[in-house]
């Protein structure tokens, strides 16, 4: 089983720790899928070395510099996610469609004068995606071997006691501030869904009964899970670049990150059977949300080289990008048992600010164009995730030690590849095609991606122009994890997740 997807599921599901922040939310903000207009989608956004689109501008900020004139850009598209799930036995798929803008931008070019030497400026303001995190995940079954509210209790910080997870009157929040057990054990136990068999700190769950040869699930449960993800990562690009003797082009960019992340999961349970269990058990949910803002910075530089006809050759390098995020998240419990009736307990709004430094990137790239008809770029790019630092709002790393000491241990260096195609029809139509293979950023299961790519061009000799794009998820990524620990010997069920994306974006733009 993969050992850190199960611990990431356990975070999500249940906040356990303290700092529900880990080697997985800093690899989420690092990584970019690359989007931009459907000209660079339907190419694979193999266009380092080529240059002369808006989208390119995310990895190389020489692309500016190849324009001859001004240009408008805005790229509506649509992002669809399907999932599926198997868990005990149980299959169900979902999907989730989301509406999002791929990039809006403008460039400009400005001749300085000279016949030779720096014979153009260009100025770009520009923004892109880089990733969305559009994702929807469903899972039911029936169980009758363990549950969420056994797991919890038989897993009870060692030690502890009912009264330091009891919430007062006086002080509603002590017990999630200042007990380490998770904020779900503390709501399952003010709600009654957690009690002690005798003494102080022996615990059981009110999906179980008390028997003289121990404590036992008695009836069967359905279980249900739903997990909801929206949100993006968007750069922001200021730009410049030269143009020296229409062979050597350059480019500097800083670019602002703009990050979205929310999260909102769910997990019940169901008694087939009330009249089975000692405590009059008929049901519980726990509700868990999650939002991630903040905002990044980095700066890259970029050149663009014509050695001979038709030959371009192409290189980027990125600063890290310095990240300052917040996260808040907030969980719920409601159930009915007999002894205690319907109870619902909201938990306090919980706050963490905090850094993350993602790796340095650069890239490579070759192209060659045939006259105005075809057009081929091949680029490679890479980073080192293993090299992410976390750290707290003041900059002080102590207090992510275990997690970035995962983050050396249990992410790698990535080799990603792009390809692109482009054949012009005629002048005014033109066709496209392209793939994007992004390597696994971790040691211990594979999480590549494999993306196809399609397009279509129309360009009048007036300006305008319109550019539409297909883009396919080739593989389907998968993930097995747990909704809740395996405790004692009963081990917890496995649920096997499956997914992947598409998207088609659609390009409106003006040269003038």
């Amino acid at each position: 089983m993969r050992k850190y997807l199960l611990i990431l599921s356990i975070l999500t599901l249940t906040a356990i720790t303290s700092y529900g922040q880990n080697m997985y939310d800093a690899l989420r903000f690092s990584q970019l899928f690359y989007e931009g207009t459907a000209r660079s989608m339907g190419m694979g956004n193999a266009m380092t070395s080529l240059g002369g689109d808006l989208g390119a501008l995310s990895y190389n900020p020489a692309a500016s510099g190849v324009y001859r004139y001004s240009e408008f850009t805005l790229t509506p598209e649509i992002i669809v996610n399907s999932s599926k799930v198997n868990y005990l036995g149980n299959n169900t798929s979902s999907d989730k469609t989301r509406f999002s803008i791929a990039n809006v931008g403008w460039t400009g070019g400005f001749e300085t004068g000279y016949r030779t030497g720096l014979t153009g400026i260009n100025f770009a303001i520009t923004a892109n995606q880089t990733n969305s995190f559009n994702f929807l995940t469903t899972a039911s079954g029936a169980e009758a071997h363990s549950s969420y509210l056994a797991s919890l209790a038989a897993n009870m910080p060692p030690g502890i006691t009912g009264d330091e997870l009891t919430m007062t009157e006086t002080s509603p929040t002590y017990p999630f501030a200042n007990s380490n057990a998770s904020w779900g054990t503390i709501l399952a136990w003010n709600a009654g869904l957690i009690d002690t068999v005798s003494g102080p700190s022996s615990f059981y769950g009110a999906t179980e009964n008390l028997t003289p040869s121990g404590v036992i699930i008695p009836g069967t449960l359905e279980q249900s899970y739903r997990n909801s993800r929206t949100g993006y990562i968007q750069d922001f690009i200021f730009n410049a670049s030269g143009n020296i003797n229409d062979i050597v082009f350059v480019g500097l960019s800083v670019t602002m990150q703009n990050i979205w992340f929310s999260e909102y999961s769910t997990y019940s349970e169901v008694a087939a059977n009330p009249e089975l269990f000692q405590t009059g058990f008929r049901h519980f949910t726990s509700e868990y949300s999650q939002n991630t803002s903040g905002f990044g910075i980095n700066i890259k530089g970029g050149i663009i080289v014509r050695p001979i006809a038709g030959l371009t050759l192409g290189a980027s390098i990125s600063t890290p990008t310095w990240l300052f995020l917040k996260d808040t998240w907030e969980e719920s419990i409601d159930g009915y048992t007999a002894i205690y009736g319907p109870v619902n307990i909201i938990s306090p709004i919980g706050l963490m600010e905090y850094r993350v430094r993602s790796p340095f990137r650069w890239s490579i790239a070759a192209g060659y164009t045939f006259g105005r008809k075809v057009a081929i770029g091949i680029d490679y790019e890479r980073a080192d995730y293993s090299t992410i630092k976390m750290s707290d709002q003041d900059n002080d790393r102590s207090i992510f030690i275990p997690e970035n000491d995962d983050i050396s241990r249990y992410l790698r260096a990535t080799n990603n590849f792009r390809f692109g195609i482009e054949y012009n029809i005629i002048p005014e139509f033109a066709i496209r095609g392209g793939y994007n293979y992004y390597d696994s950023s971790t040691t211990e299961y594979c999480n590549a991606r494999h993306y196809a790519s399609a397009g279509l061009g129309y360009r009048n000799k007036g300006g305008f122009f319109m550019d539409l794009a297909y883009v396919q998820q080739c593989n389907r990524n998968n993930d097995l994890y747990t909704l809740y620990d395996s405790y004692e010997n009963v081990s917890a069920p496995v649920l096997n997740e499956s997914y992947l994306n598409w998207k088609i974006a659609l390009t409106v733009g003006m040269r003038f």
